[in-house]
């Protein structure tokens, strides 16, 4: 604990320059993070300076974070892990880990914060001063992250150590206040808004350390480095770090990309994957919203995870499962990175969206040996065994889209609802319109909400605006009534 000590009298002086010079130049009109921390062993101490920029209508006393590093602590109501994964996601038996907050200040005044919400989820710091519609107030929050043995979002493996999540973030503002997220184990329980990131990270020199963000300093310090990554209008920071990983660079029109591996019998392969759908969906929706792109082999539960400028493949698959998880995530850059959305209410946006970019990717590489046609009519084959098992085991099928994670039954319901079904919606209004409307209207989808947050009127929105008129074509899917 000397160790950790020494390193956090040392981030407290980082960031009280960062305090004072940095966030203070910040003159975008999106909430800044300064957040310089130390990971040793299973341990991250972290002080966050939080320029938080009022972009809502409503004078603001109270601001809340997410805490999502807390869905690991024992006594956590929700498990972070479903139960289907749950004995892969702990291979050395039950671990668990956490979130402290130490102290949260303005300036040299200490702030009064608690830690609330549905799951020990939040953190709600009373502010100084009321901060009205466009105006900023600075924070600086000093915190602990124990981090789990889990193979999971956040956590140490014998390969990597994942660390998304790793800072309290602040919750998205809307119409109705700061949205809480709850930690469900089925999707992405994830909701905020674009901002910029200054993150500052000293680990252990065996590490080779992938990114959100472009690396503008390092610092060797002996024994362990500190680098310094930046990036701008992005949702969340993520890093993966390996003592393990092998790196390849390629280049995707202008987008430096990079791919993290240690297993993986052809990388050269797999860094096509990420190239060709770079380019592939910078033609058909808008060029990419970041200037490089890690692609990073780690330990997952799940097939993959997409973070800004930053994806999780697991290194369960290989072959072409390997490179189709590839493909999906690298959509997720355009449809949740760029266009975001409420994930724990309208999961479906993006990873429909995701899903269907798969279809168009194989569409314009028939050397894959995958084609449109066969893809489509496997996603109705699918759902129509998904329809089949719950109308048997349930006597009913709910196949309404519109409901949030908290309402379905496990992650077989959910990926049936939130990927395969929009993927035939997206296809049978493709066949119906064209082709120059449906990807005219998912441009325009693009170009209208990239760095902002949607809702399902907005995508309904963009095709109504090229012409491509639902006449209810979207409701009926959305509501449930149509079955396929």
């Amino acid at each position: 604990m000397r160790k950790i000590a020494i390193i956090l009298s040392g981030l407290f002086l980082f960031a009280f320059s960062a305090f004072s010079v940095g966030c203070s130049q910040n003159k975008s009109a999106r909430t800044s993070y300064d957040i310089v921390c130390a990971l040793d062993g299973d341990t991250l101490v972290g002080v966050e300076t939080v320029d938080f920029y009022n972009h809502g209508e409503n004078v603001i006393k109270e601001i809340k974070f997410n805490l999502f590093g807390n869905a690991f602590r024992k006594d956590a109501k929700y498990s972070p892990i479903s139960t289907q994964y749950f004995s892969k996601a702990y291979p050395n038996g039950i671990s668990y880990g956490g979130m402290t907050i130490n102290s949260v200040k303005c300036g040299k005044e200490d702030l009064e914060f608690s830690i609330c919400g549905e799951d020990e989820n939040v953190l709600l710091v009373t502010l100084l001063n009321e901060v009205y519609p466009e105006e900023r107030v600075e924070l600086v929050i000093d915190y602990t992250l124990k981090l789990a043995d889990v193979i999971a979002r956040t956590g140490y493996n014998e390969n990597t150590v994942n660390l998304a999540n790793f800072y309290p973030i602040v919750c998205a503002l809307d119409d109705s206040g700061f949205y809480e997220c709850v930690y469900y184990s089925s999707g992405d329980p994830f909701y905020s808004d674009c901002s910029d990131y200054k993150v500052t990270l000293t680990a252990d020199k065996k590490y080779v350390v992938a990114s959100s963000g472009k690396s503008v300093n390092t610092l060797d310090n002996g024994k362990t480095l500190t680098n310094t990554f930046t990036a701008e209008n992005v949702r969340s920071f993520a890093f993966v770090l390996s003592e393990k990983f092998k790196v390849l660079n390629g280049n995707a029109l202008g987008v430096d990309v990079m791919y993290y591996y240690y297993d993986d019998a052809s990388p050269e392969k797999s860094l096509e994957y990420a190239i060709r759908s770079v380019e592939t969906f910078t033609e058909k929706f808008g060029e990419y919203p970041y200037k490089q792109y890690s692609v990073c082999q780690t330990k997952f539960v799940q097939g993959g995870m997409e973070f800004p400028a930053l994806v999780m493949i697991s290194d369960d698959l290989t072959g072409s499962a390997y490179g189709e998880v590839i493909v999906h995530e690298t959509a997720h850059q355009w449809w949740q990175t760029a266009v975001g959305n409420n994930e724990i209410k309208y999961g479906f946006l993006d990873e429909g969206l995701a899903e269907y970019s798969v279809v168009v990717f194989y569409e314009n590489y028939p050397e894959y040996g995958m084609n449109r046609e066969d893809m489509v009519k496997s996603a109705e084959t699918t759902y129509r065994v998904y329809c089949s098992v719950y109308d048997k085991i349930f006597g009913k099928v709910d196949t309404s889209m519109l409901r949030s994670l908290g309402e379905y039954k496990g992650e077989y319901e959910y990926v049936n609802i939130a990927y395969i079904k929009p993927c035939i919606m997206y296809d049978t209004l493709r066949e119906s319109v064209g082709d120059n409307k449906f990807f005219s209207a998912l441009s325009r989808y693009y170009k209208q909400y990239k760095f902002k947050n949607a809702c399902p009127d907005d995508l309904v929105g963009a095709f109504e605006k090229v012409g491509a008129d639902s006449n209810g074509f979207f409701e009926s899917f959305f509501n449930g009534k149509v079955i396929i």
